[in-house]
């Protein structure tokens, strides 16, 4: 009977041209904002995910460091230290070292930057992670060549990444000058200690931070004049099976050092080095799904329109429901489930379009931005609790915009309206 009156009242000839329109337009909005929704927030949870598996695969999942630069001393040489090595055999370690420095060209331009020094084994595992991540994705923008371990740096040469680079106008193999940035600050007619240094290659990890701020070398090959640099920090970084595990990892570390210890390392994992990131992406997602949460919550409301100009020009075929025996509350329920019946098919229309795009997007990412991102393709990942969510506050969203206005029946008398001429 439901599904006859919906017909009958609402898409039929004898519904009358704007109750029609109304409802097609309704039906078409809740459909629309209800996939758009689902479609963006899939496709910026791939993107999250991509840039995720990135940041695992190039950096390492947690790092030690000395806090203070003027009591250094091997770490390894630490019992804590040297019994993770024993009891996490799994764990791939190794030492590194990184300061800040300041990097000179021959035309005279000046950049700071980040150099990192790692040992030849971490080099050659670079290399493979990060041609693991580039194969089979040659369409990116800013793709080089693949990294070959024969390439790894050796004496006197550097690796740079792609942004700074292109920042400084510098291609491979040519030179430039390192400065430790308290060259700055010594007193008029003192040279500073530099280091001139080739540029072995030019490689593109697609993380931002590190293609426009990093440089790398061969540890005991290169920047060895900057051994006593202020900002020089040394440690060691480690690689997990799986680095989300890295948090547990460190309160597993933490619980092994004394206090003396604590208070002397810096113990980082990868989410707290990339922290910010994390952080603004989370943000980005958190307002872009409100606004269009907001505008499907406009759309579903147009379900009142529909149902409140439809009760007041059927009055009268009201009345003489009730006339026959239908009660109030009857009645009531009748509008409450038409309502449902429009908002829930272009609910379920929204979910249908929206869930097989983003599975599409996810098997076959489609590769249409412009040059000016480091990926060109669009990722996608679909969230089976986001889903869920949506389904159930649309249902919800949908319940009450039918049940208000259909409340309005209990209020009409059917001897009052059929006396009504007009």
């Amino acid at each position: 009977m439901v599904w006859y009156f919906f017909r009958r009242l609402i898409f039929s000839v004898r519904a009358g041209a704007l109750v029609r329109r109304i409802a097609w337009l309704s039906l078409i909005s809740i459909t629309v904002s209800t996939s758009a929704f689902l479609i963006v927030i899939f496709v910026m949870g791939g993107m999250n995910e991509s840039i995720q598996k990135r940041i695992l695969a190039l950096e390492p999942h947690l790092t030690i460091s000395q806090k203070k630069t003027d009591k250094r001393y091997p770490l390894e040489s630490l019992p804590a230290i040297s019994e993770i090595k024993k009891n996490h055999s799994e764990v791939r370690s190794s030492s590194f070292e990184s300061q800040d420095v300041i990097l000179r060209t021959l035309d005279g331009k000046f950049r700071g930057a980040v150099a990192r020094g790692m040992n030849k084994e971490s080099f050659e595992d670079f290399i493979e992670q990060l041609n693991k991540l580039d194969q089979g994705n040659k369409n990116r923008i800013n793709a080089v060549e693949l990294w070959n371990a024969s390439e790894v740096p050796g004496v006197g040469e550097i690796v740079m990444g792609i942004d700074l680079a292109r920042s400084l106008e510098l291609l491979e193999g040519e030179f430039i000058t390192v400065i430790p940035p308290e060259g700055l600050i010594l007193p008029p007619g003192e040279a500073p200690s530099f280091e001139k240094v080739r540029i072995k290659k030019i490689i593109s990890t697609s993380i931002a931070d590190v293609d426009a701020q990093f440089i790398f070398y061969q540890r005991l090959a290169a920047l060895n004049n900057f051994s006593k640099s202020g900002s020089r920090r040394t440690g060691i970084q480690y690689w997990l099976p799986d680095g989300h595990n890295a948090e547990n990892f460190k309160e597993e570390i933490i619980a092994s050092l004394d206090e003396k210890q604590k208070n002397e390392l810096s113990i980082e994992t990868w989410q707290e080095r990339n922290g910010a990131l994390f952080y603004a992406l989370k943000l980005e997602k958190l307002v872009i799904g409100i606004f269009l949460g907001l505008a499907g919550l406009v759309a579903g409301t147009s379900i009142l329109t529909v149902l409140a100009l439809l009760m007041s020009q059927k009055k009268r075929d009201i009345a003489l429901l009730m006339t026959l025996g239908m009660s109030k509350l009857r009645t009531s329920q009748l509008f409450t489930k038409m309502g449902l019946c429009l908002s829930g098919t272009g609910l379920g229309l929204g979910l249908l379009i929206g869930t097989s795009v983003s599975y599409y997007i996810q098997e076959f990412p489609i590769n249409i931005l412009p040059q000016i991102y480091y990926d060109s393709h669009i990722p996608a990942r679909v969230d089976l609790f986001v889903l869920f969510g949506v389904m159930m506050v649309g249902g919800v969203i949908a319940f009450l915009g039918s049940w208000v206005p259909a409340r309005t029946v209990l209020k009409i008398e059917p001897s009052q309206v059929l006396r009504q001429k007009n």
